[in-house]
């Protein structure tokens, strides 16, 4: 199969550039021009970066580099000169998150500045006889730099002021100068408030230089990287990364469409991707879009995903949020945190961890369509748009696999790709791929294409056009009217608007840059947008219609379209009945989400296997008239039941299957114990068949004469060994047929209802009448005998036949396949991956 890649080999990635036009009014060094350099031999850029900082300069340094690049490395390398070079200084390293703190904190460490030189400020309160004043290196969050309190506080905790304060007045007086770092600017971009901007101004006298960084800038970004700047002389250098890749590091990227409104613990399809990840013997870890479903994957008892991972690893590492109502409840260290040695499921590693597991398969689970709402997506940690996707496939660091369970795409307007940089051949490929996948659904606006370098115009139209406009004449009244003390009334600026709630506009949308997150992804994927995985395989589950009274059309369609002529010479040829029944429902259920849909009233229900007694009738006609082909000799017809397109009977159903069960000996055969339980239970079905037929009795009476079956069983109709045959048969089937166990043809469940062993025996004798015998359905009754002998009976106008097994399913016999293994193997391929998957898949269904 080609992948939709396959023509965007070398198709430049693009990505959100920093640049000295965004900052008119700051002094932009190398002659209002930004470095950009190449990433070295091995993809890095430490060595070509550091010739450019200059330690004891003023001002801001912009790092604008790739995910893979080493920009972190490249830092903390920087970091490491600056605790080595001549001069004192303060180095401060304001991490986005709690949970990378400490990861920092070893990793500056580890790169050879000393441990007693670096302090964590999560001991703060924690470890009170640490003196942090004497360190050298400082790793704190962005919130507590900026004094922000959080969502639920009114102010920052007073050990924090202090500690701040503290280090205001230590380097002031030590005749320090402070070297700050933001790293992965884009994930604290929302601690920048006004109000906290206050207490970046203390630093005033003693800062000389902040280092800023990221893979993936927004909006936002810029206004905080013109904040920082104004507090280094208003002087700042940008330094931008080509985005080069490296295909030798690159991880196989594996998208798995998934048309559920909600993606649950016990998905079929997310239980399927984690199964066969385990059976390849791969290491996992996965990365949920919302704590809720981390949650029940990893606490669920009856879930398999569960099952499967604590057997092969033992334990499972929570990594969700221990916040309560946002805040933690005791003074205690996080515990919840990523480690790469063990299995991780949860939120909070969607940046700053990487992943060096060797042999990794990376599952993200992305939101499902049902999450989205009318005003604003929950998305949960995919909130933040395209970024939020960028971020997470750069977790893993080595070469494994990465495996995205995503609802499919909106429909796409085609035509938005003329502002892109792609050929026409590249148009018409990523048209063809896109719409195979796109979700059926009608939807209010069609996924646009649009440049990153937009997003600035798009927001600055909403403000001033939609915003701004509809209250443009108070504003100007407002501004010259003198309201001496009254509260200020001050419109809030562009910067500030987009700072605060730009980005949260383009992620809810346009579908784009957020508001369909399945859609970026999928256009990255398709168009080689990633630097560190390439696409290199599809699973999806389209749509499938099946309209109420055009089942069998709708199933040859169905056929057709997606499995057509290869299927048919692959598999109906050369299986036997029951492989070819099985394989087909399997790529029907499995492979596609199956909707009947009724064309009167426009309804529409989702179908899952089994669950559909019409459906599964329908399916064994569809089957029948595969594999059987037409039957020329009406005689043949089993009560004219593959006539009835809409109905495929119980009875008819039994007949086959004892047509092919009667003549084998399970003592002589090699088959498995399910399928020897299958065969034994239609055979003993058979023997009942026989003993109904035999209970016929003639009746001929004043030019009366028919053959009739009493109404209900004589008395003794069961002997006390037949009833255990009886008892034997119900449990064979509910262990050996799905049919059967699933109630599609109602047989056990009936006879179970029975409270006593006399309702059980009638209501299989009615079944065996039902089903083998030809009654005459003019009258429910009739009643014969003198009158002490009445009885009522049912008139049998004939016997069902058991039909010629060359002109019937074959349901019973053990799965076969006939096709040479070099020729079946290149479908497997195609359709399973491997043909040791496609025999693990169909084994599974049969036993």
């Amino acid at each position: 199969m080609e992948l939709p890649n396959i023509h965007f080999q070398d198709y430049p990635i693009e990505f959100k550039e920093i640049n000295p036009e965004d900052y008119p009014q700051l002094e932009v060094e190398n002659y209002r021009s930004k470095h950009i350099v190449s990433p070295d031999e091995n993809g890095y850029i430490h060595t070509v970066i550091q010739p450019l900082l200059q330690l004891d300069y003023k001002n801001t340094v912009v790092i604008n580099a790739a995910v893979g690049q080493g920009k972190s490395y490249a830092i903390i390398q920087t970091i490491k000169r600056y605790y080595e070079a001549e001069d004192d200084y303060l180095i401060v390293v304001a991490s986005p998150f709690v949970s990378l703190v400490t990861q920092y904190c070893n990793d500056i460490r580890d790169a050879g500045v000393p441990e007693e030189q670096i302090y964590n400020y999560g001991d703060l309160g924690r470890r009170p006889e640490i003196s942090y004043l004497n360190k050298a290196v400082q790793v704190v969050t962005v919130n507590t730099l900026l004094g922000n309190p959080g969502e639920d506080a009114f102010k920052n905790s007073n050990a924090k002021r202090q500690y701040i304060n503290d280090l205001i007045n230590h380097c002031k007086q030590q005749d320090k100068k402070v070297v700050f770092v933001y790293d992965e600017i884009h994930d604290s971009y929302h601690n920048f408030k006004e109000e906290y901007i206050f207490n970046l101004w203390k630093w005033r006298d003693v800062i000389l230089k902040n280092f800023i960084l990221s893979a993936s800038y927004n909006e936002a970004s810029k206004v905080v990287i013109e904040y920082l700047a104004e507090l280094t002389d208003k002087r700042i250098k940008i330094i931008e990364s080509k985005r080069i890749v490296n295909e030798e590091k690159q991880s196989d990227l594996y998208l798995h469409f998934n048309s559920a409104q909600q993606y649950k613990y016990n998905n079929d399809h997310i239980v399927r991707v984690v199964s066969n990840l385990i059976n390849k013997g791969k290491e996992i870890d996965i990365l949920c879009y919302s704590k809720t479903l981390a949650s029940d994957l990893i606490k669920s008892k009856d879930g398999e995903i569960r099952r499967l991972l604590l057997e092969k690893y033992g334990e499972i590492n929570n990594c969700t949020s221990e916040l309560v109502s946002n805040q933690r409840t005791e003074n205690s260290e996080p515990q919840n945190r990523y480690d790469n040695s063990k299995c991780n499921i949860g939120t909070n590693f969607k940046t700053g961890v990487s992943i060096k597991k060797e042999n990794h398969a990376f599952i993200i689970i992305m939101p499902p369509r049902g999450t989205r709402l009318w005003f604003k997506n929950k998305s949960g940690i995919f909130s933040g748009g395209i970024n939020s996707v960028i971020q997470a496939l750069a977790r893993q660091r080595v070469k494994g696999e990465i495996h995205i369970i995503l609802p499919n795409p909106d429909k796409f307007d085609f035509t938005s790709l003329n502002a892109s940089t792609m050929s026409d051949i590249q148009k018409e490929s990523f048209e063809k791929n896109y719409k195979k996948y796109q979700s059926y659904k009608t939807v209010d606006k069609l996924v646009e294409y649009l440049p990153l370098s937009s997003q600035d115009i798009l927001i600055r139209n909403f403000y001033e056009k939609e915003l701004k406009r509809n209250v443009l004449e108070e504003i100007e009244y407002l501004s010259e009217q003198d309201r001496g003390e009254f509260v200020s009334l001050k419109y809030p600026t562009y910067k500030i608007f987009k700072l605060e709630k730009g980005e949260e506009y383009l992620a809810n949308v346009y579908p784009y840059l957020g508001e369909d997150i399945s859609a970026y992804t999928t256009y990255a994927a398709f168009t080689n947008q990633f630097i560190n995985c390439k696409l290199k395989g599809i699973t999806n589950k389209p749509i499938v219609y099946i309209i109420e009274g055009k089942e069998q059309e709708s199933l040859h369609k169905f056929f057709e379209l997606y499995l057509g002529v290869q299927y048919n010479d692959a598999v109906l040829e050369w299986s036997n009945h029951r492989r070819a029944y099985l394989d087909f429902k399997n790529q029907l259920f499995n492979n596609y989400t199956i909707g009947y849909y009724n064309e009167e009233d426009g309804s529409f229900k989702q179908i899952k296997r089994n669950a559909s007694k019409v459906i599964e009738r329908n399916i064994l006609r569809f089957v029948h008239s595969k594999i059987v082909k037409e039957i020329t000799d009406p005689s043949q017809m089993v009560n004219e039941y593959l006539n009835n397109i809409g109905e495929y009977t119980r009875g008819g159903y039994f007949l086959e299957c004892i047509a092919h069960a009667k003549d084998i000996n399970i003592d002589e055969v090699d088959f498995s114990d399910i399928d020897k339980k299958r065969i034994k239970a239609y055979q003993l079905l058979g023997y009942f068949r026989e003993k109904i037929i035999s209970s016929i009795s003639h009746y001929n009476f004043r030019r009366k004469e028919y053959f009739y079956v009493p109404l209900t069983p004589l008395e003794g109709f069961l002997s006390t060994t037949e009833y255990s045959m009886l008892l034997e048969i119900i449990s064979l089937l509910r262990e050996s047929d799905e049919l059967i166990a699933n109630d599609v043809f109602e047989f056990s469940d009936r006879i179970a209802r029975g409270k006593s062993v006399s309702s059980k025996i009638t209501s299989f004798y009615k079944i065996l009448i039902e089903d083998f015998l030809i009654l005459d359905s003019s009258v429910s009754s009739i009643e014969i005998g003198g009158l002490e002998k009445r009885k009522r009976v049912k008139k049998v106008n004939g016997i069902n036949l058991i039909p010629n097994k060359a002109n019937s399913l074959d349901l019973v016999s053990p799965e076969k396949h006939y096709y040479p293994i070099e020729k079946i193997e290149s479908w497997a391929i195609q359709n399973y991956g491997s043909l040791e998957e496609y025999n693990n898949i169909i084994n599974s269904e049969l036993n």
